[in-house]
C-alpha cells in the first residue's frame, strides 16, 4: 500500500510540474489563466510552488520506509 500511495504522490508532482515543463508559452499562459480563474490567485500559487515538492517528498519518504520493510 505505500509503494502504490507512493507512485500516486509522484504522480501528482508530476502532473503540477510538467506542464510548466512542457507546455509552449502561449498555452502556458492560457493554462495558467484557466487555474488562477478556478482556484483563486493565492491558492494557485501555494499549490503550484509548493505542492510538487510536498508530493515528491513523500512519495520518496514512503518508498524509503517500504523499501526497509
Amino acid at each position: 500500500m505505500g509503494r502504490l500511495l507512493a507512485f500516486i504522490l509522484g504522480g501528482a508532482a508530476l502532473a503540477l510540474y510538467g506542464p510548466h515543463l512542457f507546455l509552449p508559452a502561449e498555452t502556458l499562459a492560457s493554462y495558467t489563466k484557466w487555474w488562477i480563474d478556478t482556484l483563486g490567485a493565492d491558492w494557485y500559487a501555494k499549490i503550484f510552488t509548493y505542492g510538487p515538492g510536498i508530493f515528491a517528498g513523500l512519495g520518496l519518504v514512503l518508498i524509503a520506509v517500504r523499501g526497509r520493510d
